[in-house]
């Protein structure tokens, strides 16, 4: 059982002064680990991805630690942003750049962003909730839905 199956951890997250703390705290320290480690190690030892991307108004480029699951080479993301009601702003990057880098379990490369619609969605979330039950609070405490993301490494003109 992963860290945040646990009866104790997903209480907290339901907790709004707990998340607010968290939302502090863990992606930063996220961020420095993740790079120091090559995609290894943060803060909960949960499946998180150090992703950079592309900034949909800016152009800058923009760096963040989240969640993920990984799915055969893919790693597949969701816009929880701790069940805001906004999308995290790296949703909106993807959307508008979907070649993107990342940093995960030893792998540091570009990958292609492909945001899963109808069937295929609703099957990967049922995998999602099994992977990490929170996803679960965070779809039942906002009124959008939460988007669910595929990275396939390389870009789409690239083989896997």
């Amino acid at each position: 059982m992963g860290l945040l199956q646990t009866r104790l951890v997903s209480s907290a997250l339901q907790m709004p002064w707990v998340v607010k703390l968290l939302k502090l705290i863990v992606p930063p320290l996220d961020k420095f680990l993740l790079r120091l480690s090559r995609g290894w190690v943060n803060t909960a030892m949960q499946s998180v991805v150090l992703l950079e991307v592309t900034g949909a108004k800016s152009g800058k480029r923009r760096t963040v630690a989240t969640l993920c699951m990984p799915d055969g080479k893919d790693i597949i993301l969701v816009g929880s942003n701790w069940g805001q009601e906004k999308h995290p702003a790296w949703v909106f990057n993807l959307r508008a750049h979907p070649e993107a880098k990342v940093t995960y379990r030893g792998y540091r490369g570009p990958v292609h962003a492909l945001e899963l619609q109808g069937d295929e969605r609703e099957t990967m979330w049922r995998r999602l909730l099994a992977f990490n039950p929170p996803y679960g609070n965070y779809q039942a405490s906002t009124s959008r839905q939460l988007p669910v993301i595929r990275l396939r490494r390389g870009s789409p003109t690239m083989t896997s």
